[in-house]
């Protein structure tokens, strides 16, 4: 562990601020795009959703009605494969769906951890702390790099770190032929074997658990493999004895849904809204932050002006940060009540409506209240 001190005037932190305010206006006027297009492309899903759940139609997996060609078609069944993936390097083979070797080394990592503390005449004086600890990792890391190079070394990696998949070319489902996107797509993997190689020889051999004391420098190589077969759902357009995305007529988007185990139409389509809710709420937290992101920084000036006392900077920067706050969500709900107008008119009209029914009815409440009688 090791610790390091500089010192930041003020006229820099005042240049680097007043930088920053382009790059804050750019950002926080992305936010509105941002949000505007993310209402958009929630309605379009729900509406794909809809019309998925309203035109498709059962099929059997063990045999293909050519008259259901072209349709929505909900399958459930046991995918199955012949195919035997293998890994020459290390001598595995296994017949799957996929077959994963994921590549790690024993390394030192490094951690900064960083404190600034203003001082009188708006400068900071920044300390950081630098720790090392060991662990598993995917990636080679440099030590030469280190702010302690030379006390905590890595050595060069000999393997390839990272992780690998390899795919079955062919797979079926009853009579039924996957595409690439769908194998790709099967799920439940499960461990093979783990293979390990100490730092001090050029063999490895196969372990179970975990090793009580790594070395660093040695490498472990993990295998997982996604047999056959595996019962999954599948809701797409039948392609003769295949499947293709289908297109939905209301919005153009496609519909090419799998997923493991047994699942109704019904139940597919649920998770389906489930997951378009979920992105749709990341992207407005998105959207909001971009312009609250944005805004701090146009006004980040006001505090590095203020901190020439530093008790002052920090009242400033708190009460700009929460106007920054209080902008950026009223901007945020004005850009997506905007969007519902545009995107979905009658259920913002009815909202609307609504909002101004229930004001009307607080002051016609508040004026109806009888005053007090004076004593």
């Amino acid at each position: 562990m090791s610790t390091e001190t500089t010192t930041i005037s003020w006229g820099s932190r005042l240049g680097s601020s007043i930088k920053g305010v382009l790059v804050g206006v750019i950002l926080f006027l992305l936010g509105f795009p941002v949000l505007f297009w993310n209402e958009g492309r929630a309605v379009k899903a729900t509406k794909t959703n809809e019309e998925g759940a309203s035109s498709v139609v059962e099929a059997e997996a063990a045999s293909v009605d050519p008259a259901q060609n072209g349709k929505l078609v909900h399958v459930i069944g046991d995918a199955t494969t012949a195919d035997v993936l293998s890994d020459s390097t290390y001598g595995v083979s296994e017949t799957a769906f996929r077959l994963s070797r994921k590549t790690e080394m024993y390394q030192w990592v490094e951690h900064a951890e960083t404190h600034d503390e203003k001082k009188l005449g708006g400068k900071i004086e920044r300390t950081t702390k630098y720790t090392y600890s060991k662990g598993w990792c995917e990636s080679a890391i440099n030590s030469d790099a280190f702010h302690d190079k030379g006390q905590y070394i890595n050595p060069p990696a000999r393997e390839e770190l990272g992780e690998v998949n390899q795919y079955a070319k062919k797979a079926e489902l009853g009579a039924r032929t996957l595409s690439a996107r769908q194998i790709e797509r099967i799920s439940g993997a499960e461990t093979l074997k783990t293979l390990y190689r100490p730092v001090v020889t050029n063999e490895f051999f196969e372990i179970s658990g975990t090793v009580p004391e790594p070395k660093v420098g040695d490498v472990r190589v993990t295998f997982s493999v996604v047999r056959s077969p595996k019962t999954i759902t599948v809701v797409a357009g039948q392609n003769g004895n295949g499947f293709m995305a289908f297109t939905a007529k209301s919005t153009g988007s496609t519909i090419d849904h799998l997923m493991s185990g047994a699942i109704d139409a019904a139940g597919v389509f649920a998770a389906a809204e489930r997951s378009n809710t979920m992105i749709t709420w990341i992207l407005r937290f998105v959207g909001f932050f971009m312009m609250f992101i944005g805004l701090s920084s146009v006004f980040k000036p006001l505090s590095v002006v203020a901190d020439v006392v530093p008790f002052i900077g920090t009242l400033v920067g708190i009460g700009t940060g929460l106007v920054a706050g209080v902008i950026a969500f009223g901007a945020s709900l004005v850009t997506i009540a905007v969007a519902w107008l545009f995107y979905r008119p009658l259920l913002a009209i009815l909202l609307i409506g609504a909002a101004v029914a229930l004001v009307v009815f607080l002051v016609m409440k508040f004026k109806s209240k009888p005053s007090p009688i004076p004593a």
